[in-house]
């Protein structure tokens, strides 16, 4: 889905630009954001009638006319950001307050809105940060993301669109004034958050899909659709089932059932991006993502209801996939990055892998299934090995940095609600990686908490005797496990063979785990509807390793 075309009209005078008659003919509506009243009536004259016959007028959105405007301020959309100097503040104000603001302007016929901000936010430092950043010092780019995540849909609705000849609402154009931008920074600006917004549509149009729709099958067409003449990023597809056994064993297993039904057979996909300019290369990045189109649980079956909603279980490599687009557009010459998407079905069926089973990975660690509804962390563990042989195999001098983004685990759910988790070993730590991701996520309204892997996390997944190198997961849920979303990193780590790579060791190699099981979709849905997906975390990602 195209993204609207953006123009940024330099102003330190808002006023003076919805008054130009330049707009007339381009623009249908504006949309003001403010989070002091007066700063609205003093903008928006006519707003003063209002606010004198409702107390409550701009505490929220509305649409009000100003039939004595010509242009697009006849149609004003309002759109109070709340409050943003509090403890607990930060800039999702106004991500929150223009998506309701963009989705309030397309029903009321708006195709080409011009923005402006009535008042903008102080310098403000509450703390949040570790490098002491400016909490709102993104609020334009978050902004203009809210709003194109407003007018966007996913790739099935627009083919039920196409299919019934009813085309989607969505915006054209749309027009922002602003002010304190050279031309320089608005070029970047519409640069980065058109990547951004990209990206996240990749990941969204992946993520948020029926599990035929996007079945491993059908994510890779959607995926050569959208990378096969990127001249930037090289894509591979491994489809051939005995390839796969013998490279991801651990992935082959949890596909094992699905194998019965053809259209469900896995795929794993790989990226590369190699930097325009080796000698400016600082970090060498590897990113595994979790891609399972369908989760029943396997053997140990979810019931109860609580495989609802686990078509969304692609999450994570949806991600990836979106954060390789975001790469492509931005084409930083800081990092080389690899990924790499296992793409597999959870069935269950007469083949199902079953508890008790003892399969060597990649790396040759004997792994005793626990629970085959813990899946998650085999169908990753041998890319993450793959990856972890890639990095001491390079003859790089800079530091590799490895990943692995999963919606994972309830406990995450559980411990963060609706916040994406990450967590490092050692090597990471020391290189600040969360932090990092922390820092670029809460400027960039995409947060996470940053968790912590500790000695008991190795401890619990040890081997109980001779025949298993290490235990997958105990019989109970996440949710009902202590540190539930901490050890399966350990599992990862020991299965992987990345524990012998810590920070007393020869090479080193980082591994943070990233759990978007809370930020991957909203927390809430309408009704018995499922929720809405949301392409985190590109942003955070992109934030903490691609903008300089």
């Amino acid at each position: 889905m195209e993204l609207p075309q953006l123009k940024v009209f330099p102003t330190s005078d808002p006023s003076q630009l919805l008054a130009s008659q330049d707009l007339n003919g381009q623009y249908d509506g504006t949309i003001v954001f403010f989070s002091d009243k007066k700063a609205l009536t003093t903008l928006v004259p006519a707003a003063q009638i209002y606010a004198d016959m409702d107390q409550t007028f701009g505490e929220s959105i509305q649409v009000i006319v100003v039939p004595e405007n010509q242009g697009p301020g006849k149609r004003i959309v309002i759109a109070p950001v709340g409050s943003i100097n509090n403890d607990f503040d930060d800039v999702r104000r106004f991500k929150d307050a223009a998506f309701a603001a963009g989705k309030r302007a397309l029903k009321a016929g708006f195709t080409a809105p011009v923005v402006v901000f009535a008042d903008t936010p102080a310098q403000s430092n509450l703390g949040w940060t570790f490098g002491g950043d400016d909490d709102f010092k993104h609020y334009v780019e978050v902004t203009v993301l809210g709003l194109l995540e407003s007018t966007y849909e996913p790739i099935d609705v627009r083919e039920h669109a196409e299919r019934s000849n009813k085309p989607v609402q969505a915006f054209k154009q749309i027009g922002f004034g602003i002010g304190g931008f050279d031309e320089a920074q608005t070029e970047s600006l519409i640069r980065n958050v058109s990547a951004i917004e990209t990206g996240r549509r990749v990941a969204k149009d992946v993520g948020s899909p029926d599990p035929e729709r996007m079945s491993p099958i059908q994510v890779v067409k959607y995926l050569q659709d959208t990378f096969g003449n990127d001249p930037h990023v090289h894509m591979t597809v491994v489809d051939d089932i005995d390839t796969i056994k013998k490279e991801y064993p651990l992935a082959h297993a949890v596909t094992r059932a699905s194998l019965a039904v053809p259209r469900h057979h896995p795929r794993f996909v790989l990226f590369e991006y190699k930097s325009p300019d080796q000698d400016k290369v600082k970090e060498n990045l590897f990113f595994v993502g979790k891609g399972v189109t369908y989760d029943t649980g396997g053997a140990d079956i979810k019931c109860s209801g609580h495989m609802r909603g686990m078509s969304r279980d692609k999450c994570g490599a949806a991600a990836v996939a979106g954060f390789f687009k975001t790469i492509s557009m931005l084409q930083p010459d800081r990092v080389n990055v690899r990924a790499g998407l296992a793409l597999v079905r959870n069935s269950v069926g007469a083949d199902s892998y079953v508890s008790d089973e003892v399969i060597y990975s990649r790396n040759g660690t004997r792994v005793l299934v626990g629970n085959t509804d813990a899946e998650g962390r085999m169908v990753m563990t041998d890319l993450l090995c793959q990856f972890k042989e890639e990095a001491l195999a390079s003859e790089s001098k800079v530091p590799s940095f490895l990943f692995t983004v999963a919606t994972l685990t309830g406990h995450a759910l559980r411990a963060y609600n609706g916040y994406a988790i990450a967590l490092d070993n050692g090597f990471a730590r020391r290189n600040q990686i969360s932090k990092r991701i922390y820092d670029a996520g809460h400027v960039l309204a995409d947060p996470f908490e940053i968790s912590t892997f500790r000695r008991e996390d190795v401890a619990v997944v040890q081997p109980g005797r001779s025949s298993e190198d290490v235990v997958q997961a105990n019989d109970q849920p996440s949710t009902m496990t202590n540190r539930g979303h901490q050890y399966p990193a350990g599992f990862m780590l020991i299965a992987s063979g990345l524990d012998k790579h810590g920070l007393k060791d020869q090479k080193p190699i980082g591994f943070t785990h990233l759990d978007v099981a809370g930020s991957a979709e909203e927390m809430s849905s309408v009704n018995w509807s499922i929720p809405r997906v949301t392409g985190s975390p590109v942003a955070a990602l992109t934030g903490a390793f691609l903008l300089q």
